[in-house]
C-alpha cells in the first residue's frame, strides 16, 4: 500500500509545506561553574530557502532565570564560511 501525506498546515508553515529537522548536535558544558546546555540542528521546509537553515542553541540557567543564546544562518551561508564565526559566537556565550 501507498500512502500519501497532505498536511493542512504543518508547524505554521503554509499549507502543504512540511518541515525537518536534523539533530547534529546536544552536549552539556561547564562554564566558569555554571552547566551550558548546547544544541546543534539543522531544519529544512519543502520550500527548500536557503538549502536549510541551522540553529546553534545555548542554554543556562542562573538564579533561578533561564539564558537563551540562539544563532540562525541558512545553509548556503554556513557553507561559504560562515559556521566560524557562528560557532564561535555560540561556544563563547556565558552569563554573569
Amino acid at each position: 500500500t501507498t500512502q500519501t501525506f497532505i498536511p493542512g498546515s504543518e508547524g505554521g508553515f503554509g499549507a502543504n509545506r512540511v518541515a525537518a529537522a536534523s539533530l547534529l548536535g546536544a552536549e552539556s558544558v561547564t562554564k566558569k561553574g555554571k552547566t551550558y546546555y548546547e544544541v546543534d540542528c539543522v531544519t529544512r521546509t519543502a520550500d527548500g530557502n536557503e538549502g536549510g537553515r541551522h540553529h546553534l542553541i545555548s542554554g543556562t540557567v542562573s538564579n533561578g532565570k533561564l539564558y537563551l543564546f540562539t544563532v540562525q544562518i541558512g545553509d548556503k551561508r554556513w557553507f561559504k564560511g560562515m559556521d566560524r564565526p557562528c560557532t564561535a559566537a555560540w561556544k563563547s556565550f556565558t552569563v554573569a
